[in-house]
């Protein structure tokens, strides 16, 4: 199997990486530092036993990709300056059109890339993971590691089984189900209050952000506002689920959300995917979230500033 890496991360690499390790190709498209990844490749620190793998290519760019790659895996950030469309196009229109798979966060990501490209299979993942990068190409593995596929829109899932394979493989505890939007909105209960108040709250890990006090429950009114849109959508997310999220996060290593780490390195930070675009569907579905909104406001300012 080969894969096509296009967004390499903290992310995208610790999976790419395991899947090498099972035996996969994996070419990466490096945006920068090409040169020193061709040289050195990734060396990953893990809780689970480091590892070092390199990619089978490295490209410049996604113009170069190789012909037979078997699926592509999109792990950028969901961000306004990047056009995921435009990043796939070189590779999505080969002429067998190889399946896309997205370990992004957010809800509402997939709409776009499906219909750009209705003749791939476009399977959505969601990553519980801690990592980070420490260089371009050192990654630290701090917590979880765990893969959820489906196809977007359901379906047959033989194929989306045969790609969590090649992650299974290196090493990856990967599921397939049959309901990724439910499991979208699930890891949205745990990103959506986590990942912006780690930011607001003046940099703070996930241990204290379940410190049982003014912060936990800032989270928790968070938490009862993303189960009301998600209902209202025909989403059945529980408080129960919420609870088991704080439960999950006390028994983590204390971890600096994905946010976080992009707002010390003034990068641009994901305040629609992960904020922005769960307020809009609240205000078309008319579900009142003032705690949202307020969030996601100040969120957008403290970026602004930061990048400033």
């Amino acid at each position: 199997m080969k894969l096509l890496l296009i967004g390499a991360g903290s992310v995208g690499v610790y999976f790419c990486g395991r899947a090498a390790l099972g035996g996969a190709e994996v070419e990466v498209a490096a945006h920068s530092q090409a040169d020193k990844i061709r040289e050195e490749g990734y060396t990953v620190e893990s809780i689970y036993g480091d590892f070092s793998f390199r990619p089978s290519s490295v490209l410049s760019s996604v113009q170069d990709v190789s012909p037979d790659i078997d699926a592509i895996v999109l792990s950028t950030k969901v961000l306004p300056d990047i056009d995921r469309c435009k990043l796939l196009a070189p590779a999505v229109n080969l002429p067998h059109h190889p399946p896309v798979i997205l370990i992004q966060n957010g809800i509402g990501i997939e709409d776009e890339i499906a219909g750009a490209f209705p003749g791939n299979l476009l399977i959505s993942a969601v990553a519980y993971i801690g990592a980070s990068r420490k260089s371009v190409n050192h990654i630290i593995h701090s917590g979880a590691g765990r893969l959820l596929m489906g196809r977007f829109g359901g379906g047959d899932v033989k194929e989306v089984e045969k790609l969590a394979d090649v992650f299974r493989q290196g090493g990856v505890h990967c599921d397939v189900v049959e309901d990724i939007a439910l499991e979208r909105w699930r890891k949205l209960l745990w990103n959506l209050p986590f990942n912006p108040v780690s930011v607001l709250a003046g940099g703070i890990n996930s241990r204290e952000l379940c410190d049982r006090g003014e912060i936990e429950e800032l989270c928790a009114v968070l938490m009862k506002e993303v189960i009301a849109v998600a209902n209202a959508c025909g989403v059945p997310l529980t408080e129960q689920m919420a609870d088991e999220q704080f439960a999950y996060t006390r028994d983590f290593p204390p971890y600096r959300t994905s946010m976080l780490q992009d707002f010390e390195q003034h990068r641009q930070l994901e305040v629609d995917a992960v904020i922005g675009n769960a307020v809009k569907l609240a205000d078309r579905l008319n579900i009142p979230v003032p705690a949202m909104r307020c969030c996601a406001a100040l969120l957008r300012s403290v970026d602004r500033k930061n990048r400033e």
